[in-house]
């Protein structure tokens, strides 16, 4: 059984090792929205839908045996065998997939790169080659989950990133590569990555252990989990899809449409600090749950974590809110450039939309345990069509009135709506029963010191001061006081 104390332990270290990824994405900004390719072109909404292609197949080529060999994992006692069997089947997969998706762009004509196809299949073979080193590299996190090698997570994403940067400086700034010189540095990155988490692989692989039977089991789970990954990843990165397709050009500007793409990406990325914490959570409290069970003892800690949590998120969420505003347009000292490209500078009116989807895809990772304590496994993919169908349905609705706005709302709105459905059947399934005074509370006080920010009225400042004292007394009410308590 993990402890609560092991827990958040291992939480801080993936928080780490996820805010390392993270930063390499902020630090890069300034570059790939800033520096032009060799043609004088901007690159970085074709970099943008690159990238969603990327995660899309990293789904597929996953196709949910992630979530399988955790619960399988789990369950059984033979777990040296399931490791190598895992593992093995992933590799399988791995060189299968790849080798099929060349072997089908052999056969097709190269589209023009103006259209979204034509520009995946110029750059298919980093496509490729990166998604097969995420995937793996992903798979081996799996291993190192269950076996809490957190410290060896964070380094092994740490040189990645160090990596990831230093090759993203030398081909777009001094070659000028642009979206090539960009994915060629995503590739050495996980490629470095991949030579740290190595042994792992070397460690847990071996042919004899391999069994055809646990390979079925995987898949057998594997299916009930890659569904709703393909529906939440569809939920959280169709959108910039969506935007090539359905927004409106009314400038004749050809780059019109992929900076506005952009821009969106960047709101999203400067109000994804909140998901540094989600993330990294997440990573902790899967096995916490699933290690824990469903006993009265295990709620009582479940309610107490839930609390503290949302708490941070909310908190965080709205540092964001008020931060991101305030320096997204400030000037770099030394290179003497924005921030942000001013192309894809206007994105400040959606941040706060974006800040609440991930407080709702919080609110529903907290009501996961039910989905795999009580067997509801059918469920999750009824949970993510259901946010996924509305999200698709509001996008294509919203974006032809609002643009990138519409985007915005659509996504806050199906993650509120997928977190209220799983919340209802969590009634009947396994109640966690968190603080939901005090954390409404806080919602609407945070709702209402952020607009007035926006907005710029007489009480922005005496209302951020009231926030922030709020904020402080719930975390030592739900958070040192609880925790202490809980470590003794």
């Amino acid at each position: 059984m993990i402890s609560l104390k092991s827990l958040f332990k291992s939480s801080i270290i993936y928080a780490l090792g996820t805010s390392i990824m993270r930063l390499m994405t902020f630090l890069l900004l300034p570059l790939y929205t800033n520096v032009l390719d060799a043609n004088g072109n901007m690159w970085y909404g074709n970099f943008v839908l690159v990238v969603t292609s990327i995660a899309f197949l990293r789904i597929c080529y996953s196709h949910g045996v992630g979530d399988g060999f955790l619960k399988l994992y789990s369950q059984s006692k033979d777990k040296k065998n399931i490791i190598s069997s895992y593992l093995i089947y992933i590799l399988m997969v791995i060189f299968g997939l790849s080798f099929l998706l060349w072997l089908v762009n052999s056969f097709i004509p190269q589209q023009a790169t103006s259209s979204l196809f034509g520009l995946l299949q110029s750059q298919l073979k980093y496509i490729i080659l990166i998604v097969m080193c995420d995937t793996l590299n992903f798979r081996l996190i799996d291993i190192l989950r269950i076996k809490n090698y957190a410290a060896y997570y964070m380094i092994g994403q740490m040189l990645g990133v160090i990596t990831t940067l230093y090759f993203s400086f030398h081909y777009v700034k001094n070659e000028l590569l642009g979206l090539e010189g960009a994915l060629i540095a995503l590739l050495y990155g996980g490629l470095v990555t991949l030579i740290m988490f190595i042994p792992i692989l070397f460690k847990n692989v071996n042919l004899f252990n391999f069994s055809l039977k646990y390979v079925k089991e995987l898949v057998k789970l594997g299916v009930r989990f890659f569904p709703a990954a393909i529906f939440f990843m569809l939920m959280t990165l169709l959108d910039r899809y969506l935007l090539k397709f359905l927004l409106v050009n009314p400038i004749g500007d050809p780059n019109y449409v992929n900076n506005l793409i952009g821009t969106y990406s960047v709101a999203a990325k400067l109000a994804s600090i909140p998901l540094f914490l989600i993330n990294a959570f997440n990573l902790g409290w899967q096995p916490f749950y699933l290690s824990n069970g469903n006993n009265e003892e295990a709620l009582k800690k479940y309610k107490t974590v839930g609390t503290i949590f949302i708490i941070i998120t909310l908190s965080i969420s709205w540092f964001v809110g008020i931060v991101i505003p305030t320096i997204s347009n400030l000037q770099l000292p030394i290179a003497n450039v924005p921030l942000i490209g001013e192309a894809y500078s206007e994105f400040n009116n959606i941040i706060p939309i974006m800040l609440s989807s991930h407080i709702f895809y919080a609110l529903y990772i907290i009501n996961m345990p039910a989905i795999y304590l009580c067997n509801k496994q059918n469920w999750s993919p009824i949970f993510r069509i259901f946010g996924a169908s509305l999200n698709i349905m509001l996008n294509i609705i919203l974006i032809p009135i609002f643009d990138i706005t519409g985007a915005a709302i659509a996504t806050a709105t199906s993650y509120a709506m997928m977190f209220l459905f799983l919340f209802y059947k969590n009634q009947q399934w396994m109640p966690i029963e968190i603080n939901w005074k005090d954390i409404i509370i806080l919602f609407i006080v945070i709702i209402i010191s952020m607009l007035s920010f926006i907005l710029k009225i007489n009480m922005q400042y005496p209302l951020i001061i009231g926030t922030f004292i709020l904020i402080c007394y719930l975390l030592y009410k739900h958070g040192l006081k609880n925790l202490i308590i809980l470590f003794k």
